[in-house]
């Protein structure tokens, strides 16, 4: 298998301060973004976000391709 970028992930488009979601395990989190870095994992970079977990209070490393933006109408559910 021949793959032309050196950076995985790298076509997600995150920034910092949004707000997303993920999965671990049949458990939903969600979160904001503080950081957004590249880890060398298997011979490339891998692009990792840093996340505030809300209900945990806690910093979360989780692999950028696993993260879903929330967009407004779905943070108002989560809200009610």
């Amino acid at each position: 298998m021949n793959i032309k970028s050196s950076c995985f992930g790298s076509e997600l488009e995150f920034d910092i301060g949004d707000l997303v979601s993920w999965s671990k395990i049949q458990k939903k989190f969600s979160g904001v973004v503080e950081e957004l870095y590249l880890k060398d994992q298997g011979g490339r970079q891998v692009l990792y976000a840093k996340v505030f977990d809300f209900s945990e209070q806690k910093k979360y490393d989780v692999l950028c391709l696993n993260l879903k933006k929330l967009h407004k109408t779905v943070i108002d559910k989560l809200e009610n």
